[in-house]
């Protein structure tokens, strides 16, 4: 069922106003009441669907934001980066300052080499002490103990 655009319209403008009239403390009913809704449960379902929409397109805005800040990273490390590697010291500076801002924007430098997000010692000591109790639980040694040790064969005869 393909919705007009003039009714598109219309449910938008009603939801605005739900939302609105919500927000402003008035009940389900009475918005339901005042908007022309066949009941409470309509007016919910409805501001549900608003609030998903406008979550989505938050979503959406803040990825198209993170990509266009990227984006002019890029162009930066791009202009200095002939710069910086043939060692023009004010060059390497600014680069690495490019790419701390990255790992800001992408979240890396809350990620250390284990995989631990909790950079604090506790954590990763206790996170060391786990690998390393996993890697010595797969190991088992069969061994038989001796405790004195008994002269080999050539050694008997010499004596």
């Amino acid at each position: 069922m393909t919705v007009s655009r003039a009714r598109q319209i219309e449910i938008a403008e009603r939801r605005t106003k739900a939302t609105q009239m919500r927000l402003a403390g008035m009940s389900l009913q009475m918005i339901a009441d005042q908007l022309g809704y066949t009941s409470a449960g309509a007016v919910s379902k409805d501001l549900t669907r608003a609030m998903r929409a406008a979550s989505k397109a938050q979503q959406l805005n803040s990825e198209e934001l993170l990509q266009i800040e990227i984006d002019r990273l890029d162009r930066m490390m791009a202009g200095l980066w002939s710069k910086a590697i043939t060692g023009d010291t004010k060059a390497v500076e600014v680069v690495e300052k490019i790419i701390y801002r990255r790992c800001q924007l992408l979240g890396l430098d809350l990620i250390n080499r284990n995989g631990v997000q909790d950079g604090d010692v506790v954590s990763l000591l206790g996170a060391l002490f786990q690998q390393i109790q996993g890697r010595h639980q797969e190991i088992t040694v069969d061994a038989e103990v001796v405790h004195e040790l008994e002269p080999e064969p050539d050694e008997e005869a010499a004596a």
